[in-house]
């Protein structure tokens, strides 16, 4: 990154196991309209939340790499490879360490905010980062900015919250990785799900022929 050029960022965080469309249409959608100058694509090491049955970091890196080489506003940080586990918050202070003059925008899935008080130190990430939260599939948009609302009050109680924490409905895409794995098991195509050079890449590494659990 060229410190000189770069100051209001977004970050997506995640296994990346598959990247696949929705990931790269959020990111997109999040980086216009919140005007963001770059979008960081940072493939998690050793997730928390899921210890076991992942692709190696080398093969999401690739993947991810891959995935966004197209796109002049997206990169790849191989920032969480060593580790163990990777906690989100010391990411995020790591980028502050090395990029002190940049604006972060922390985007995160509206199931990951749905259990946020589960992460790691999670009452600390508005000192570091406003966050964004995306949501695509919920049925009632009333109900959830009701919840929403009432949740990031519960979770950061006495820390003022006004413009940090923001709440954004993305284009529906029905893709996951879990699913893309399993057509994957199955034998099936995974075309039109994932970018092409990733497709490409995991018929050639031979990828999640085997089903796991997500």
């Amino acid at each position: 990154m060229d410190k000189s050029e770069l100051k209001k960022i977004g970050i997506l965080g995640g296994t990346f196991d598959p990247p696949h469309l929705a990931h790269l249409r959020i990111a997109e959608e999040v980086r216009e309209v919140f005007n963001l100058e770059k979008i960081l694509f940072i493939p998690a090491g050793y997730p928390p939340h899921k210890k076991t049955g992942f692709s190696s970091f080398e093969n999401r890196f690739e993947m991810t790499k891959l995935a966004i080489e197209d796109n002049p506003f997206f990169e790849a940080l191989g920032i969480e490879k060593e580790e163990k586990p990777s906690y989100t918050l010391k990411t995020l202070q790591k980028l502050k360490t090395l990029y002190p003059f940049l604006d972060l925008y922390l985007i995160i899935g509206w199931d990951s905010f749905c259990e946020f008080e589960t992460w790691w130190h999670y009452e600390k990430f508005l000192d570091y980062t406003k966050i964004i939260v995306v949501s695509r599939e919920i049925e009632d948009w009333n109900e959830a900015e009701e919840y929403f609302l009432k949740k990031i009050k519960e979770l950061w109680k006495k820390q003022d919250i006004k413009n940090k924490v923001y709440f954004y409905r993305a284009v529906a895409l029905n893709i996951s990785g879990t699913l893309i794995r399993r057509l994957c098991s199955q034998g099936r195509s995974i075309r039109y799900l994932v970018p092409e050079n990733v497709y490409k890449y995991i018929i050639k590494k031979g990828l999640y022929r085997s089903e796991r659990e997500s």
